[in-house]
């Protein structure tokens, strides 16, 4: 008989809950599920001819110092490329203010550490990427969550929330965004409201935690500078990974800010896991130094346009009147938005029972969501597989047919 160690657990472990994607997970081993739901990249996305090159370089030096211990904050020579890197995204980086996580997610735990006691006032936009709340809500902090648009998060609804918030003497510890092809909706904030975001941070004297994961994604239009190199005052923390641009299994990702955060940081991040994996770190290393992320780049960033405009179409063709979408220029999601007396977490059973599955909008906001939206990541399945899962979910919206498996496996 299994002890019950309930009593022994600390009460943080109340505010543990599980991610609504990694519940979906377990759709994935299921051949005849169509799955919309998950943040992967595609298999075709990786590069593994380089990756090849790569890991025989690496396994044939002395000593295989890729294979050893190393220091807390990241690699050095991956904290230079990562330096050069952002230089080119038009931000003045210092390798000393870089810290390599384990993923970007792990830089979110870390803020959650470093920056939060119970009750401090965390900002997000509404809806947000929702890996912020399982990376931090341990902390227990408020939630206060900004509305946005089809150019990003309203500063001026912004401005007067951090007006009120001053008048009584309350200071946010920080705003999270994710302005570039943002996750779950896909939309890129404007310059305009960067610049604005930028000044109300200098203003009020609040951190911005840009997170950047997908801004070598751009498919289409011009690029639009990060909120990071607009900043003269050091406001703003830059976040970014691999994961998209590389392959995930690596879990590198990346945090440049001010000295002290990224300090701080580092000490938190020793009682955690002593180190990012060394041998992935000195894999990115060389994908940037060696020009290859760059030669690659082009090659995901078609596929992704083709997977984007495979599944816009399948939307068009097949999904009922009163239905919308973004249109995303970049990244691997797109945002939906059904009929508004539909609760899309209350139709996913059916829509998983009929062999497909997203993830509903719910899980995207701090605070009462909006019901009637869900996400579609449209970078990983095969175009088979979009074009046989839209339908299906359009069939599910309009409460068609019976809640039967595919007969078939689908190809993912």
């Amino acid at each position: 008989m299994a002890p019950n160690l309930e009593p022994l657990f600390a009460q943080r472990t109340k505010l543990l809950k599980a991610s609504d994607v990694r519940e979906l997970l377990k759709y994935s081993q299921d051949p005849t599920v169509i799955s919309f739901g998950g943040g992967l990249p595609n298999p075709e996305a990786f590069p593994l001819e380089d990756l090849k090159v790569v890991f025989e370089e690496l396994l044939h030096e002395d000593n295989t110092p890729s294979l050893q211990y190393g220091p807390t904050p990241g690699d050095p020579l991956l904290k230079r490329a990562l330096a050069t890197m952002l230089a080119g995204r038009g931000i003045p980086a210092n390798a000393d203010q870089i810290i390599v996580t384990h993923g970007a997610q792990q830089a979110l735990e870390l803020f959650g550490r470093v920056f939060l006691d119970p009750g401090d006032i965390a900002m997000v936009t509404q809806p947000t990427y929702l890996g912020i709340f399982t990376a931090i809500s341990v902390y227990e902090p408020d939630y206060h969550g900004v509305p946005t648009d089809d150019e990003g998060i309203l500063t001026d609804v912004l401005e007067e929330e951090l007006r009120a918030l001053a008048m009584d003497h309350l200071r946010p510890k920080f705003l999270y965004v994710v302005p570039t092809f943002h996750n779950p909706t896909g939309v890129t904030m404007s310059l305009r409201r960067r610049r604005a975001l930028v000044d109300l941070a200098a203003e009020y004297e609040v951190p911005i935690i840009e997170d950047d994961p997908y801004y070598d994604l751009r498919f289409e239009g011009d690029t639009i500078p990060p909120i990071a190199s607009l900043d003269k005052e050091g406001w703003v923390i830059y976040l970014g990974s691999f994961s998209k641009i590389l392959a995930p299994a690596f879990r590198i990702g990346f945090a440049h800010g001010p000295l002290d955060l990224v300090n701080k940081m580092a000490l938190a991040k020793q009682g955690v896991d002593l180190f990012t994996n060394g041998f992935g770190q000195r894999v990115a290393e060389r994908y940037l130094s060696l020009g290859l992320m760059k030669r690659h780049i082009p090659k995901i960033r078609k596929l992704y346009r083709h997977k984007r405009d495979v599944m816009t179409e399948a939307l068009e063709e097949s999904w009922p009147e009163g239905t919308s979408w973004t249109h995303p220029k970049g990244g691997m999601f797109l945002w939906a938005t059904v009929d508004p007396a539909v609760d899309t977490r209350a139709l996913l059973p059916k829509a998983a029972a009929k062999g497909v599955i997203y993830v509903a909008g719910h899980a995207f906001y701090a605070g009462e969501p909006e019901i009637n939206h869900m996400r579609l990541n449209f970078s990983y399945s095969s175009d088979e597989a979009i074009r046989k899962g839209i339908p299906l979910l359009g069939s599910v919206l309009r409460g068609e047919g019976g809640e039967s498996r595919l007969e078939e496996a689908v190809p993912k």
